[in-house]
């Protein structure tokens, strides 16, 4: 059982760049229910100066369901405080159209009570 905001907040910021990365590139599954179990309602996220809400990234899961066929996120360090993490992590795609892709990404972010992320500031390069 998690005991401390802090463990809370690590599984978060797994959930959320692992499984949520994966499962909205190359699931079946309702792009919503992943949302909500990975984000509160009124989550933003800020990628290199552009803010999507929760429902802007629902919407992203179409396109990169089209276009991604495989996916992998490497953590290569996180960092925890209370509600907040940092992490710098690795995205490695193959995409139909662009090829073998990789985004370097550094990531800060706060994560809510119930354990879901409410806000991200990404600043991303692809390598």
């Amino acid at each position: 059982m998690l005991t401390s905001m802090s463990e809370i907040t690590e599984q978060a910021a797994r959930r959320l760049l692992i499984d949520y990365t994966r499962d909205m590139a190359l699931s079946d599954e309702d792009p919503e229910r992943i949302a909500d179990r990975t984000m509160t309602a009124d989550a933003v996220w800020v990628t290199d100066g552009t803010t999507l809400t929760r429902d802007q990234l629902v919407g992203h899961a179409a396109p990169a369901r089209k276009n991604v066929t495989s996916i992998e996120m490497r953590i290569d360090d996180l960092f925890v405080n209370g509600h907040e993490f940092a992490a710098r992590c690795c995205l490695i795609t193959e995409h139909r159209k662009r090829g073998h892709v990789v985004i370097d990404w550094i990531l800060i972010g706060d994560v809510a009570d119930d354990g879901r992320v409410r806000r991200i500031h990404q600043l991303g390069r692809t390598a």
